[in-house]
């Protein structure tokens, strides 16, 4: 196909801010016909569903100025900016997408695809597709349009945004074949919650924030216009989270319920963005040193405050002289009522922690054995292997693979 200077000049825009985004661009004529596609994404099927709104985009756009860009938003939950220009009469549209504003869970995808009566046969490569869409939040695909505005129009940043949502819902037509790609974001947040979830279960606070600080999911777009209100839905249900943690500890209800009520009040006090980004570590020492006060209900002064020394301490050498020091007992006395209150030794005791802490770090694929093994306090490699076997019934190897291929 040939294409006119103005054309050729359009495409090397969208092939730039293909590349520098991450997006697939198109370039539209009045008749919806496309011109150029930069393509990005291999799947084909995809590329189906898109097909039948571009009619609808290419005419919402029609009617705006050159500086403003449309956010249209498809049945299915995707996304596009579009832009319309004209040269010498004839009308273009530049169109960068589809994305989504959201990370998008199986369920909700799954309730999406049913509402708009999409063939059971079909959905199954719909969820896989999802997987492979670029994720922009509302910051990130306004700085892209106002990018758009001054490539396509030479004209300064500021780019006004107006949204359209499509009612067109014939998919009867449509059918998906190959993915090839995958997406893991979604991945990635659901394993770095269930690792804080782990660590707070066991009153691992420090060890959970440490987890918490490593999160760059924001979520302030869900609330667009109230930031203060997105913030303090999430950790509203970041709390939730919490509670089904100590749960899993054993805790009681009751002291569940309490602890929930009132950060979940607190949370709400708070007045400004600022406030509420703090929440996050007050919110994990609390349900941790909550699992620390029940799991060692029971137990006297002196084994409840030996053993936080140990959690507190599993990475160093540990010694019962010290430990005894901290607690301000001889070390005998404290060797023979360690065992009588928690029915085992110390040493025991602090081997089962350090295997817990290593089971979760094995779980995330990423260090060698030897590296978790000096992380969680073991000084020998063949000890480590040795308590991990009589403890879990498998290598510290074996279990690290079990885990990968089950993910």
């Amino acid at each position: 196909m040939e294409y006119s200077k103005v054309e050729d000049e359009l495409i090397e825009v969208c092939t730039s801010l293909g590349k520098v985004s991450g997006l697939e661009f198109s370039l539209l004529n009045r008749d919806a016909k496309t011109l150029f596609r930069l393509v990005l994404r291999k799947d084909t099927t995809l590329l189906k569903y898109r097909q039948q709104y571009k009619s609808d985009m290419v005419k919402s756009t029609f009617t705006r100025k050159a500086e403003e860009v449309l956010v249209y938003k498809d049945n299915l939950g995707l996304q596009y900016l579009a832009v319309s220009l004209f040269s010498e009469q004839l009308p273009y549209v530049v169109v960068g997408g589809p994305f989504l504003n959201a990370h998008v869970s199986k369920e909700e995808l799954l309730d999406l695809l049913e509402e708009n009566g999409i063939p059971m046969q079909d959905q199954k490569f719909l969820l896989e597709a999802y997987k492979t869409i670029k994720i922009l939040n509302q910051e990130e695909y306004q700085s892209l349009a106002k990018v758009m505005v001054w490539s396509l129009t030479k004209k300064n940043l500021d780019a006004k945004v107006y949204y359209h949502r499509s009612r067109i819902t014939d998919f009867k037509k449509i059918r998906p074949r190959e993915i090839e790609e995958s997406f893991t974001l979604i991945d990635e947040r659901y394993r770095i919650q269930n690792k804080m979830m782990y660590y707070v279960s066991i009153g691992d606070g420090a060890s959970a924030k440490k987890v918490m600080s490593k999160t760059v999911f924001d979520f302030s777009y869900r609330v667009p216009e109230d930031p203060l209100r997105a913030l303090k839905n999430l950790y509203l249900t970041f709390n939730t989270i919490l509670r089904i943690a100590v749960e899993r500890a054993g805790v009681p209800p009751i002291s569940i319920h309490q602890l929930s009520d009132n950060m979940a009040i607190y949370i709400e006090r708070m007045q400004s963005i600022e406030m509420v980004q703090e929440v996050s570590d007050r919110l994990i020492e609390e349900y941790a040193a909550l699992v620390q006060r029940m799991t060692t209900v029971g137990y006297s002064r002196h084994i409840q405050n030996a053993i936080h020394y140990l959690e507190a301490h599993l990475e160093e050498k540990i010694l019962l002289q010290d430990v005894a020091d901290y607690v301000h007992i001889s070390a005998s006395h404290l060797s023979r009522q360690f065992r009588k209150e928690t029915g085992m030794s110390m040493t025991a005791f602090i081997n089962k922690r350090r295997v817990d802490r290593a089971k979760a770090l094995l779980s995330e694929n990423q260090e060698s054995v030897t590296t978790i093994a000096l992380s969680c306090g073991f000084e020998n490699l063949n000890y480590f292997s040795k308590i991990f076997r009589e403890q879990t019934g498998m290598t510290p190897l074996h279990y690290q693979k079990q885990h990968k291929i089950q993910e």
